[in-house]
């Protein structure tokens, strides 16, 4: 059963005591009040003026964009970015991110795909899903800064986070409601299970994300609903590209991570 969570505001501000509210009437989560909670060793959701913070002792998960920020600064330099080179994601396409997390690859693909494009963002933790659809639902100012690169970033990935609409659900039964050939790419992380001390960003994760492997079925689907290919990242070396069938991508070579693809 689904652990319940606290969920807290930092001062009775109209503002956010609205965002409260909207945190209450998503679906999936199990909501706690203080007092109701009071003794009980439990995650806390904390909305304050500063953002919304999922806390459970020493752990904080929270959502920024600001891997998605760099990785697009290193685009208008021109660096290469493998996950847009192996989901070849065009303008107008529509991308099923079938594995959330906390949302930087889906903002990636929404730039990718731009306006006339759309992504489904799939998450199976109601409260990931929460905090990341609040995130993007939240225009944060651009900063002003006198690199244009920068500026031009935080305008792009505020223009993506229009084209990302996050489901509550679990990916296979998600994809079992679609109809063939819905989307042009599906793309599967699921690294987040094997989460790295070393990254601050991610290691929270584990304590809410499934830690499930992909499943052979939930790929079937993906290909069914695909139009073009399903990507799945991994570590470097991961035996999972051929136990589920898929082609590993060449490149990479001084990373820790690999990409596959399968071509419809």
């Amino acid at each position: 059963m689904l652990e319940p969570v606290i969920i807290t505001i930092s001062s009775p501000d109209p503002g956010l005591s609205a965002r409260k509210a909207w945190f209450l009437s998503q679906p999936g989560c199990r909501w706690e009040t203080e007092d109701a909670a009071e003794g009980q060793d439990l995650p806390r959701l904390s909305i304050t003026r500063k953002g919304v913070f999922l806390n459970f002792r020493d752990e904080r998960l929270s959502f920024h964009p600001s891997m998605a920020l760099l990785r697009l600064i290193n685009i208008y330099r021109g660096l290469p970015d493998r996950y847009l080179e192996a989901t070849a994601l065009q303008t107008g396409d529509v991308l099923l991110d079938a594995t959330l997390g906390l949302g930087t690859d889906a903002l990636m693909g929404a730039w990718a795909v731009g306006e006339q494009g759309k992504v489904l963002a799939v998450e199976s933790s109601p409260y990931i899903a929460a905090i990341v659809k609040d995130g993007l639902l939240k225009q944060l100012p651009i900063p002003q800064v006198e690199n244009i690169e920068k500026r031009q970033a935080w305008a792009d990935v505020q223009l993506a986070a229009r084209n990302i609409e996050v489901c509550w659900n679990d990916n296979l039964t998600f994809m079992q409601n679609m109809p063939p050939a819905t989307v042009d790419v599906v793309y599967f992380d699921p690294m987040f299970r094997h989460t790295r001390e070393k990254s601050a960003s991610i290691k929270p994760l584990h304590l809410w994300a499934d830690a499930s492997s992909l499943r052979q079925e939930a790929v079937a689907e993906a290909c069914r609903v695909a139009r073009k290919r399903v990507v799945l990242k991994e570590r470097k070396g991961s035996k999972e590209f051929a136990r589920l069938g898929f082609e590993v991508m060449p490149g990479g070579r001084y990373s820790s991570v690999d990409y596959g693809v399968i071509k419809i």
